[in-house]
């Protein structure tokens, strides 16, 4: 009998729960339910309506009509009904207004709906964003006054973007390619009393009914809640007022039961994840940010408990940039305290692919913006949506100033649940930083009763805190909180049955965590190194060009500062402002849709040119200083060629010059293969001596390639079958295989095309084999190959194999020609090596990762990331993979593979199309990675010698120039990586070092320039600890044309630490 009652008691509780849905619905019964209600009335003949669309200028515009030109145009009247394109145009309407008498004391709205994504300036400044829609995110309302005057009159301007918040797919789902001609349709332009009794009773009764559904039914509340719904529905009747107040008594009663102390505290912030760009462009997002930032200022005057957090100092630049009367509204916000900068990076950046100095610079420019503009820096480390967390993060967060870090995007993972939501992050080097991810799973949260509940439930580590948060606001396309959402926080701030949600800082909620952590006496949650995403492991490679500028562009810049910044000591002016603006390209285009590959096309137009332009003015900048160290000059017809080492230590190098010597290799282009060694951080010229070997030879059955180092054999087909490492006489590839093995794969994921790349893509697989060989140099210097595959009848790839006489590896220059539809490109080597983990370089370390498939968490990793190289050792024996601008790799057993191109068709159907070049080299060592440095051997590959004058005529300025080191390290696991002038100090240079092998000890750190003092500093280049210095020579260094001398300072390292040292001069 019990059971038959609580079956027919929940059938009964579903039947009142749909009956409340339809009672607040806002796709039926509008004419008798409380939504229809909302209005008391709409007016639309008070407005008078023009617009006025200029040129179509295209996705990618960057000089938008703005509000100055937009007063001056003559505008045409416009009717309801009338359409507005193509897509990604701009128009601009002038709207009149006079509020009716009927309208006097009201609050009054403006309701307009273009269909697309609109905002609205008053008195020049962006006050609200719109958008036009069907959808949960439709933002239609303006709140014109909360007071209206009869008669007072409005001149507003409304801009219509025509693109939609998720760009403008094509049909087929919103991550089709755009489509260029759609219109957009101006449905509503009227004025409308608010029924401020029927808005405060929908919105309790909206939280109710969430109460009733999402509380479990042994929980006496959720019952309560229904007998609370049926009592609202019983005695209201929409359209008679008188009946109001009755079903407000009944919801306030409801809501007015309180929580206990002890209850779960939901820290809610309101957040608009604004995608710097996506399935939109860069200039398209400035719009976002000012539509969206606009409104939750606007609403902060009707909703004085909101709070507002901001991400990405790019984005806040481009307000300033742009926006000027909006920026000084947000700078009132942050004195306020509802609009907070947050973040401290230049951008949400990829957390993968961009290098360690790319992350300081992100922290450094994002950090000197948010307190140079708002007065203070960040605290937290907010990217709530990346694909991935470097192991490094948490020095490299220390290092910048902050103390905490939030994300979510693990929660997507797709094998793996991450067991914590709150817990200490362990970087690679040690350091730990406090870490939350909110229990929500979302950064996009509607403030619903649902997520309200699953955050309490989803949280993990309810033993230790009693403290999440919740992000709530529309995002990724921007919008931000709504004022539903802010009304449901007011009703849930403290209500029986439900969490108690608050709003508040991002720092406050980590202060709450902290002095909770701080209180325990159990062990507090740990999770040491790299938080690998187990998802989206395509964007690794997807959109190659854009991760071979990024490679190129982090090198150009690294070498042109280092030349810089020791140049400015003999008076060169350091082009601080031109080296900064190209850095925050190259830190732009690392937004965590672009450099991964995941934007729509018209976004790589805009990278295209950005890496162009740091290319084209980085090289004329690098032309510029080295002039400050040559001059033009010949001797007796002799046209010499200098070269500039920008590494930490000695090597040596081949170049191609125009400068012909006894030994060197004629080159069909004319030039000479020749080779340099030099010095650390030095200039050289050429060697007049070489007397090392490399030959090629065909036999019956094989092309042969030999030095002293290795023999390396083709099949007459094309096919790598050998190489022998001289050193330990060990074969390198495996019997019967084949090394240099181009595999194509079907790549056919789930729904994410540009993003991911699944498990079962191994599973089939289609091996090409060389259509033909050919040998090409057999100088002695170097050696080579040509191969060539043809994929299909529309892709091919052109390979050049080179052995030269220097170095210990095989190099393999590539060239691919590259169309194909859904299909992954990989090269793999088999090797003769076995281990449990594999390698990889990281950004200032390296990590190492399965190469079984023991547990799911090892499974998952069959797809990674790596920077320059990736490692399978033994005790005495392995074998590196290096590459120049690559970023997926994988290794199966003692398969490595090196991930190449992809050819995804959504969100851009043509990502990837077209022709490729890179290069890779297969390098088999003695020892482990250690003992063959493979973090120098990676940077060697990846930064050849800079060429100082191969086209004029030159020789030194600086008497003792050459073969002098500005520099020198006295430990093999130390590397310096940059050299910059200090931010704030033309008489100081920041130089940063990094321990590369994970071991400790004492560094002595010399130097041939006139150091007056030394500080180790942070990232932010803030002076923390003195370094006394030792000075040989007679008398101190007063300029670097006395570089005979030598300053030396001495200072600990630890295992993988980043070491930032000032270096002030007289």
């Amino acid at each position: 009998m019990a059971n038959n009652e609580l079956l027919r008691n929940a059938k009964l509780k579903k039947i009142s729960i749909e009956r409340a849905e339809k009672f607040i619905s806002n796709e039926c019964w509008m004419d008798v339910n409380l939504y229809g209600k909302l209005y008391k009335t709409r007016d639309s003949s008070s407005i008078t309506c023009g617009y006025h669309s200029p040129p179509y200028q295209g996705p990618n515009h960057t000089d938008a009509v703005g509000f100055d030109q937009a007063i001056l145009f003559d505008y045409e009247p416009a009717v309801i009904g009338q359409s507005f394109g193509p897509s990604w145009s701009t128009h601009w309407f002038k709207v009149d207004i006079t509020i009716p008498d009927s309208f006097n004391g009201e609050e009054v709205h403006l309701i307009w709906d273009n269909g697309s994504e609109a905002m609205i300036w008053k008195d020049g400044t962006p006050v609200q964003g719109l958008y036009g829609s069907t959808s949960h995110e439709r933002r239609a309302e303006y709140i014109l006054s909360e007071k209206a005057t009869a008669g007072e009159q409005y001149i507003l301007y409304i801009e219509m973007a025509c693109n939609g918040m998720f760009g403008n797919p094509a049909s087929g789902g919103f991550l089709s390619p755009p489509d260029p001609d759609l219109s957009f349709t101006l449905n509503v332009v009227e004025l409308a009393v608010l029924d401020k009794q029927v808005w405060d009773l929908f919105w309790d009764f909206d939280v109710i009914l969430g109460m009733a559904k999402e509380l479990p039914d042994e929980y006496s509340k959720s019952w309560q809640a229904v007998t609370a719904l049926d009592s609202i529905m019983n005695v209201v009747y929409p359209g008679d007022r008188s009946t109001y107040e009755l079903g407000k008594r009944i919801s306030e009663k409801f809501l007015s039961s309180k929580n206990g102390e002890s209850k779960h505290v939901i820290n809610a912030s309101g957040h608009c994840h604004i995608d710097t760009a996506w399935l939109w462009t860069y200039s398209e997002t400035r719009r976002k940010c000012a539509r969206s930032w606009s409104s939750q200022l606007t609403y902060a005057e009707k909703y004085k408990e909101h709070v507002f957090v901001a991400s990405q100092a790019q984005q806040h630049f481009w307000m300033k940039e742009n926006y000027p009367g909006l920026f000084q509204r947000m700078k009132a916000g942050k004195e306020k305290g509802v609009f907070l900068p947050t973040g401290g990076t230049w951008v949400e950046m990829d957390c993968n692919i961009p290098s360690g100095e790319s992350f300081i610079r992100q922290f450094l420019y994002g950090q000197r913006f948010f307190e140079e503009e708002y007065g203070e820096k960040c605290t937290e480390f907010w990217l709530p949506d990346t694909f991935g967390y470097s192991s490094q993060l948490p020095q490299i967060v220390k290092g910048a100033g902050m103390e905490y870090f939030l994300t979510q995007k693990l929660s997507w993972n797709l094998i793996n649940k991450f067991p914590h939501n709150s817990f200490i992050w362990k970087g690679l080097d040690g350091t730990e930083v406090l870490c939350h991810f909110p229990p929500a799973d979302t950064y996009c949260a509607s403030v619903s009763v649902e997520e309200v509940v699953y955050t309490e439930k989803n949280f993990k580590n309810k033993g230790i805190s009693n403290n999440t948060t919740l992000l709530f606001g529309l995002g990724d396309g921007g919008g931000g909180p709504q004022m539903r959402m802010l009304e449901r926080l007011r009703r849930m701030n403290d209500v029986d049955g439900l969490p108690k949600v608050q709003l508040t800082t991002p720092h406050n909620f980590f202060q709450k965590l902290k002095d909770e952590f701080g209180a325990i006496e159990t062990e507090v949650p740990l999770w040491s190194g790299e938080l690998y995403f187990e998802l989206h492991r395509g964007t690794y490679t997807t959109h190659a060009a854009v991760k071979y500028g990024n490679r190129k562009s982090e090198f150009l810049l690294r070498n042109l500062e280092i030349l810089s910044s020791i140049s400015s000591l003999n008076g060169y002016d350091y082009n601080r402002i031109e080296i900064e603006r190209l850095w925050k390209l190259v830190l732009l285009n690392q937004f965590h849709d672009v450099i991964p590959g995941t934007s729509i096309g018209h976004v790589y137009t805009d990278t295209n040119e950005h890496y162009l332009d740091v290319s084209v003015n980085g090289s004329k900048l690098l032309s510029e200083v080295k002039s400050r160290f040559f001059r033009e000059h010949s001797i007796g017809g002799l046209v010499p060629s200098y070269f500039f080492n920008s590494l930490s230590w000695d090597r040596s190098e081949i170049v191609s010059t125009n400068l012909e010597t006894e030994y060197s290799q004629k080159l069909d282009d004319g030039n000479n293969l020749c080779v340099v060694t030099a010095p650390s951080l030095s200039f050289s010229s050429i060697d007049l001596q070489f007397n090392k070997l490399a030959t090629v030879d065909q036999n019956d059955t094989s092309i042969i390639m030999k030095n002293e180092f290795l023999t390396v054999e083709f099949t007459l087909d094309g096919n790598l079958t050998s190489i022998i490492h001289h050193e330990t006489n060990n074969e390198v590839i495996e019997n019967n295989k084949y090394g240099n093995q181009f595999v194509i794969f079907d790549d056919v994921p789930f729904f994410w095309d540009a993003w991911d790349v699944m498990i079962y893509h191994n599973q089939k697989r289609k091996n090409l084999m060389p259509s033909s060989i050919q040998i090409k140099e057999t100088g002695h210097i170097r050696v080579s190959v040509e191969i060539i595959y043809n994929i299909s009848d529309k892709s091919k790839i052109t390979q050049t194999v080179y052995l030269d006489a220097l170095h210990d590896y095989i190099e393999f220059d590539t060239v691919v020609d590259w169309y194909e539809d859904r299909k992954f490109l990989k090269v793999e080597f088999p090797v003769n090596v076995s281990s449990y983990n594999a390698s990889y370089s990281t950004q200032f370390g390296n990590v190492q990762r399965p190469t079984h498939c023991n547990t799911s968490w090892d499974m998952a990793k069959f797809e990674v990331c790596g920077h320059h190289w990736a490692d399978i050792s033994e005790y005495n024996f392995g074998v590196a993979l290096m590459n120049d601008c690559k970023y997926g790799y994988a290794c199966e057993n003692n398969t490595l593979r090196l991930s190449l191109l992809r050819s995804p068709k959504r969100p851009d159907d043509n990502a990837d199309m077209g022709v490729h070049t890179f290069k890779y080299a297969l390098l088999p060592h003695k020892f482990g990675l250690e003992g063959a440095n493979l973090p120098k051997r990676g940077y060697e590959f990846n930064v050849p010698l800079v060429s100082i004058s191969d086209d004029s005529n030159s020789f030194p300025l600086i008497e003792g120039l050459l073969n002098s080191s500005f520099f020198q390290v006295d430990q093999e696991n130390l590397m310096i990586d940059t050299i910059k002038l200090a931010e704030d100090d033309d008489k100081a240079m920041i130089v940063r070092l990094w321990e590369t092998l994970g071991g400790r000890g004492t560094c002595h750190l010399s130097s041939s320039l006139p150091i007056a003092s030394a500080n180790r500093c942070n990232l932010l280049e803030e002076d923390d600890e003195f370094l006394p210095f030792e000075l040989f020579g007679d008398v101190p260094v007063k300029s670097i044309e006395q570089n005979t001398s030598n300053n030396q300072l001495s200072f600990k390292y630890s295992p993988f630490e980043i070491i930032s040292i000032k270096l002030h001069f007289e």
